[in-house]
């Protein structure tokens, strides 16, 4: 392993990623990552990765003297930014402890080109979420929907408000658990009691367990609990249901013809 002093090295990059701070430092005109704030952010044993990364990567690790959080020299074991993925690839999600799960993950999908873009942009722009980011938000909504009996509608629009979006699809990834954080404290400070708009199907003794939701693009834009009273349809099922009822049910460019025919038309008392 090589290994450099601090003047030598031209550049250093903070780059924090959930809760971590991560860094890239140029060597040779090339970013290197010390890898056991990598490590130890995923939660993983940092010696037993260090003597797995010098056997594996032993051409492209250097060690680096860089400035640590507390102000001191620190010698880093680095290794080259293009070659990240590939320890990461190293490691089974499946072979780690459940409760670092997640976060191997996490860095698996996101950290090598989370640090790519701030070394040659020095930030990284917003990403648009998916679908399965929002799942977490709409469960919550949901979920305050049937305790407190307020429309899906109301909540989203405090939450298109408050982040200043148009629809819920418009939040970033760092923006929706500040989402479902801002909702939920406003449950607990009570926002929603008093509020009900809709029956309340833990309280409601009718409530058969039906809802009624419109959906768009894998989002709900409205939704509303069924009661026994309540029947869906469709036109023609209402149509037909209607006519057994005795009603007469006549289209309004049919009926054209006898208003037109009934101008003027005086009836006697």
């Amino acid at each position: 392993m090589v290994s450099i002093s601090l003047n030598e090295s031209s550049k250093t990059i903070s780059v924090p990623f959930y809760g971590s701070d991560l860094y890239v430092v140029e060597y040779n005109n090339e970013p290197y990552v010390p890898m056991k704030p990598i490590v130890e952010g995923i939660g993983m044993d940092w010696k037993s990765q260090l003597t797995k990364l010098n056997q594996r990567f032993k051409s492209t690790m250097v060690e680096i003297t860089i400035v640590a959080a507390d102000g001191k020299n620190r010698d880093m074991s680095c290794l080259a930014l293009r070659k990240l993925a590939g320890w990461l690839a190293t490691i089974s999600p499946n072979k780690v402890k459940s409760e670092i799960r997640d976060k191997v993950i996490q860095y698996q999908n996101e950290c090598d080109d989370v640090l790519y873009e701030y070394w040659t942009t020095g930030e990284v722009k917003a990403k648009k979420t998916t679908t399965q980011d929002r799942t977490p938000l709409r469960g919550l909504v949901n979920t305050l929907m049937g305790k407190y009996g307020v429309s899906n509608k109301k909540l989203f629009q405090m939450v298109h408000h408050e982040f200043g979006v148009g629809h819920i699809n418009e939040l970033t990834s760092d923006q929706i658990p500040s989402a479902i954080e801002y909702l939920a404290t406003k449950a607990i400070e009570g926002e929603f009691l008093g509020r009900e708009e809709l029956p309340i199907p833990n309280s409601y003794s009718g409530f058969t367990g039906r809802l009624l939701m419109e959906l768009e693009n894998g989002e709900t834009l409205y939704s509303q609990v069924l009661t026994p009273k309540h029947h869906v349809s469709t036109l023609n099922e209402f149509i037909e249901i209607a006519q057994r009822a005795g009603y007469l049910l006549i289209h309004k460019d049919a009926m054209k013809p006898m208003m037109k025919a009934l101008e003027g038309y005086k009836f006697s008392a």
